[in-house]
């Protein structure tokens, strides 16, 4: 019983970047994908995200020209930022997680789980292990991602209902190497703070902890 879901574009991701000398914090605001779910087997589920990286914004300062001035350095170092052409621009715009294969579900059908009433809704929750390819800027990595799986229905739907909307979280965050994906210093300043110090690892952590918030809708 495959049933397709749109994403909400307005679905956020959480970046935490802790080193000695910053602690970076950012999210994004914008996304597009769609999964494929069987809710008799969500194991045979299959899907796509994908993160506009040009909403990325900092948060790591009390002072807002401070974070206005670290998000252009984070997107130019993403090359989604002004120093680059419209072309390069658009080819490095989305972080992209395809989902290949999912395993290690707490339960394979949906309406086997007994639902929780939340928000108005019957809500039924599995979680399970997302195995797939994470491309950034270019590069793809494997990628192993623990999530927690929220099925809504309205309230006393049949067990065996279509659910309206899928909420999607890690239950862990994903761990993200910046030198696997080529992401690094390509402005002025990153140049010169490379310069003057050793920039990743002190001042910027080299990995980077991302947390999704994902809501898909059920499509028509």
């Amino acid at each position: 019983k495959v049933m397709p879901y749109a994403i909400d574009a307005a679905s956020k991701t959480s970046i935490d970047m802790p080193a000695p000398n910053e602690h970076i914090k950012a999210d994004t605001s914008a996304a597009a994908g769609k999964l494929d779910v069987d809710l008799m087997n969500v194991e045979n589920s299959r899907g796509e995200v994908k993160i506009d990286l040009t909403t990325l914004t900092t948060h790591t300062f009390d002072d807002a020209d401070k974070n206005t001035s670290q998000t252009t350095h984070s997107h130019n170092w993403l090359e989604v930022g002004d120093l680059v052409d419209a072309q390069t621009k658009e080819a490095n715009k989305y972080a992209v997680f395809a989902i290949q294969s999912v395993d290690g579900a707490s339960a394979k059908d949906v309406s086997k789980v007994a639902p929780v009433k939340e928000g108005g809704d019957d809500v039924r929750t599995v979680t399970l292990t997302a195995h797939g390819e994470f491309l950034v800027h270019g590069h793809k990595v494997k990628k192993d991602v623990p999530l927690e799986v929220k099925f809504h229905s309205p309230a006393g739907s049949a067990p065996d209902a279509q659910p309206t909307r899928i909420d999607v979280r890690t239950t862990s965050p994903m761990k993200v190497l910046l030198a696997e994906h080529d992401v690094k210093p390509r402005d002025n300043f990153g140049k010169l703070a490379q310069k003057s110090f050793n920039l990743l690892g002190t001042k910027v952590a080299e990995t980077a902890d991302v947390t999704l918030d994902l809501h898909f809708n059920a499509a028509k």
